[in-house]
């Protein structure tokens, strides 16, 4: 590609532009979208991707899936070959292992054209209210197979030089529970990138091709040298970390995720072997959500001053076995790898490099989506209906401030659901919506606290499906701070005085994870999201902070003495005030007691590591990587490929792809293009 020399001033200038027509995709979707998952939710995400196939910009919407959509396009290149992508070209993916993260999350594709010559690709990965399978409006928390979570979707051309190939959307439209719904949101999908399109050309208008392009190449380069920089402020060595994620649905042993970091100078490798094989159930995550995990933790240490594109992934190395939980193999389900997994990925970057980055590093969250969904039929409306609740929770406290209250978890930027809206759309009753008192970790910053909500059917033969995380296992706490509580997803049945989870409402193994049980009118459902870790010795936080926390619902009066060791008294006025004597008294009785406030997480993380998943593979996978290898093997000497590279004509050449591509889609490849 030529490219022409770019000043600083330019660069920003174009490289603003590029974020402000992400940001102009996604509000033309919200504007045009039919289901409330992209209007209220905006649980989507829209990028530029430059003709190399790297991100070069991004919109602020849910960040979960901006690394991986490069990998997406990657995919799409390779599998078509870029000579056959033409001006009008419009593809849509989901499958997670052709560069997708969960079915619901479907990417388009929008190939950019500045003459004969490929410029970018508009592109947006939005989550779908459905995609077929067992679980209505998705999250099946027992399915022990892709092929029970939906439709998969390879790359598929859905318009070809501007002509729209209706069999696409027909195909998928008859195999998703909500049609008219999804297919407006498709044509949302589509508005969005045929915006961005024209907003390029203009941009090409104004400063020309090679202006433009130079640009792209320049802000990536920034974004790189600044990343360098933060890596060359730690010190060389290796840090590491082990994160659960707590039961897979189908059986209740813990899976870990086990993290070496290796920081060299200005590169870091992120390796994640010993972490548990693959599981049964549900919360496997996908290469390109392994990425999109790892690369929103160490974005966290970088900040909102450097621009998020493909530069920062440059120092960067990933090693995610094959087979292993965070790069299963087909048909692996992976539908929680998004929502739940990437989150413990984020932590366990976080985990690891808390000790060398304490003033980057925030202790852990609340670390889940609490997906909750289902559906049923409206008899009032006259029609079906189908639900999905993602709510928010606690963060981590960091080294100087806490934990941030009630905010949507680390990988995603959601928006909650107006209570006014649900209970005009669905057939529930609001029953309450407030604070989580006393979720948050102790410690001299508290971790942010959550959120309970209450919601009551108020129609009979409701599916109820679930997929949540960190109902078994906290959120860790840092530099002596404690622990998160955990969150909780109950029920409670008519003239029934006690909320049960899962497994006791329905004889579930999990009390996160179910699908496909039945609820009528009047069962009440709790949604509890939990708080985050606290950071520091909850008695060095100033007592004057600690009655601000009880006046304002964060805390409570007894956990503020039995924690933090502050009594307090009530005002004249009725107010908490602090009894500064009985504050010290109790601060040095609990002192002396030696225990520290992390202990407990401590005592639980150890038995889940004992007790974590650590056999070989099954059979079947065994079979299935030592396939793989076989195929590379015998790709790389047909293609003549002699070593790694990024090549966006030939997988066997393409250091990505050897790490993911699976068996049948290298054999797919190589009999489609059969090199000599």
């Amino acid at each position: 590609m030529t490219t022409r020399a770019i000043d600083p001033i330019t660069e920003r200038v174009i490289g603003n532009a590029l974020r402000s027509i992400c940001e102009e995709m996604g509000h033309t979707m919200i504007r045009t979208a039919n289901s409330s998952v992209f209007v209220e939710g905006r649980d989507f995400s829209c990028g530029i991707v430059d003709a190399d196939a790297e991100l070069v910009a991004a919109g602020v919407f849910d960040p979960s899936h901006l690394s991986a959509l490069p990998l997406t396009v990657e995919y799409t290149m390779i599998h078509f070959g870029p000579a056959s992508i033409r001006p009008g070209d419009v593809f849509l993916v989901n499958d997670p292992f052709r560069g997708g993260g969960h079915l619901p999350d479907i990417t388009l594709i929008r190939p950019v054209f500045a003459g004969d010559r490929l410029l970018a690709f508009a592109t947006n990965r939005a989550h779908h209210i459905d995609v077929g399978g067992m679980a209505v409006a998705g999250f099946p928390g027992t399915a022990r197979s892709m092929y029970q979570e939906g439709l998969r979707i390879p790359p598929v051309r859905w318009f070809r030089a501007g002509v729209e190939n209706t069999d696409v959307m027909d195909m998928i439209a008859l195999n998703v529970r909500f049609p008219r719904d999804q297919v407006g949101d498709f044509r949302a999908q589509a508005a969005s990138t045929a915006v961005a399109e024209r907003r390029l050309l203009r941009l090409v208008d104004k400063y020309g091709l090679d202006t433009v392009t130079g640009a792209m190449v320049a802000t990536k380069d920034h974004s790189e040298a600044l990343m360098r920089g933060v890596l060359r402020d730690l010190p060389d060595g290796t840090y590491s970390f082990d994160e659960f994620m707590e039961d897979d649905g189908v059986g209740d042993e813990p899976y870990r995720i086990h993290v070496d970091i290796t920081i060299a100078g200005d590169g870091v490798t992120v390796d994640y072997t010993g972490t548990s094989p693959q599981a049964a159930g549900p919360i496997n995550s996908a290469y390109s959500n392994t990425l999109s995990g790892t690369f929103g933790g160490l974005m966290q240490l970088l900040g909102p001053e450097v621009p998020f594109n493909h530069g920062c992934f440059r120092p960067v190395r990933v090693i995610a076995p094959r087979g292993s939980l965070v790069n299963p193999t087909p048909p692996a389900p992976c539908f929680g790898g998004v929502t739940e997994g990437s989150i413990r990925l984020i932590d366990a970057v976080l985990g690891a490099l808390a000790p060398i980055a304490p003033s980057r590093v925030g202790a852990g969250s609340y670390g889940t989506c609490v997906n909750f969904a289902g559906g049923g039929f409206d008899p009032e409306r006259g029609q079906d209906f189908g639900f999905y609740f993602f709510l928010e929770g606690g963060w981590g406290a960091t080294a100087w401030r806490d934990g941030w209250n009630c905010t949507p978890n680390p990988t995603s930027n959601f928006n909650d659901y107006p209570v006014e809206w649900i209970e005009q759309t669905l057939p529930v009753r609001y029953l309450e919506a407030r604070l989580n008192p006393d979720s948050g970790g102790v410690g001299r910053f508290r971790g942010g606290v959550g959120t309970v909500r209450t919601i009551e059917l108020l129609v009979d033969d409701v599916e109820i499906n679930g997929l949540g995380e960190r109902m078994r296992i906290p959120p860790f706490g840092l530099a002596g701070g404690g622990p998160g509580v955990c969150n909780g997803l109950f029920v409670r049945r008519p003239n029934d005085e006690s909320w049960c989870d899962a497994r006791d409402a329905w004889g579930a193994v999990s009390p996160s994870k179910f699908n496909g049980y039945k609820a009528g009118k009047s069962d009440r459902f709790r949604l509890a999201t939990g708080g985050g870790g606290g950071h520091g010795n909850p008695f060095e936080r100033e007592p004057d902070r600690v009655a601000d926390d009880v006046r304002n619902g964060f805390v409570s009066a007894e956990a503020a003495r039995d924690a933090y060791g502050v009594v307090l008294i009530r005002a004249d006025d009725g107010t908490w005030v602090v009894d500064v004597t009985a504050t010290r008294a109790r601060r040095a009785e609990l002192a002396a007691t030696g225990r520290s406030a992390d202990e407990g997480y401590q005592r639980i993380a150890g038995a889940a590591l004992a007790r974590a998943v650590a056999r070989p593979l099954d059979p079947r996978t065994r079979a299935e990587v030592e396939r793989a290898q076989r195929i590379i093997a015998e790709g790389r000497a047909r293609t003549h490929a002699t070593g790694d590279g990024r090549s966006l004509d030939n997988p066997f050449a393409n250091d990505r792809a050897m790490a993911y591509w699976d068996a049948f889609a290298l054999e797919s490849w190589l009999a489609r293009n059969r090199p000599a």
